[in-house]
């Protein structure tokens, strides 16, 4: 169903990847309004008195700084995260599950894609880029990978790579109703925190979707 790609270990060894799938998903059901308040004032209180400089340096923020850095990029998720402290940006989507990914994504600062499952052709790999993929973005512009970037590929292209972000053939929208959510994870991150993290996304998800069944929950490396 997933595996990593031995070229992987070599550039970027300790790189792990966490995977959820559910299917069963209620349509036309979001995150309660208490919730998302609830997220949002623990954030505030966890973040919301550091500066962008002390951001970069709590984990797992930093192994994503570190990565990025290779790239002369800046980790997205910490701007995500200012504006949200700020009040400039609340996670209204046009779907319970984005609303509920891009919750645990700033509340675990672990850089996360959504997938419908039903779009995606099995089985699922972690690769590095040779800068010569192609695939359409979630904004549907066509776009190449980055030479040396990691990227996930079903069987018939690039899903998602951390650099250029999700693609618009497997997008989750309002009518998806099974899921596969994917964390990226560079060096440095463990095991334990990845696996919390995609618990608390379930759990999130059947708060508001009852009849959702969990079909996988895994984090994988090369150890």
């Amino acid at each position: 169903m997933f595996t990593i790609d031995n070229h992987v270990e070599d550039i970027f060894p300790g790189t792990k990847a966490g995977i959820l799938i559910m299917k069963n998903i209620s349509v036309n059901r979001s995150v309660e309004e208490p919730e998302i308040i609830h997220s949002l004032d623990e954030m505030r209180q966890r973040y919301g008195h550091l500066n962008r400089e002390e951001l970069k340096k709590l984990h797992p923020i930093l192994a994503y700084t570190n990565y990025y850095k290779k790239f002369r990029c800046s980790y997205p998720v910490i701007a995500q995260l200012e504006s949200v402290l700020k009040g400039r940006k609340t996670p209204h989507a046009e779907s319970g599950l984005l609303q509920a990914m891009f919750l645990s994504e700033l509340e675990s600062m672990l850089l996360t894609a959504g997938h419908d499952l039903s779009k995606l052709q099995l089985p699922l790999q972690l690769k590095v880029a040779s800068g010569d993929e192609n695939y359409r973005s979630i904004s549907e512009k066509d776009i190449t990978t980055v030479e040396g970037d990691l990227m996930i590929c079903d069987g018939m292209s690039v899903i998602s790579s951390i650099m250029r972000g999700p693609d618009f053939r497997s997008r989750i929208t309002a009518s998806t109703t099974e899921v596969l959510f994917t964390i990226y994870a560079p060096p440095g991150i463990e095991t334990d925190y990845i696996e919390t993290d995609l618990r608390k996304l379930e759990e999130r998800i059947k708060t508001f979707s009852s009849s959702s069944v969990t079909m996988s929950l895994q984090v994988f490396s090369k150890d």
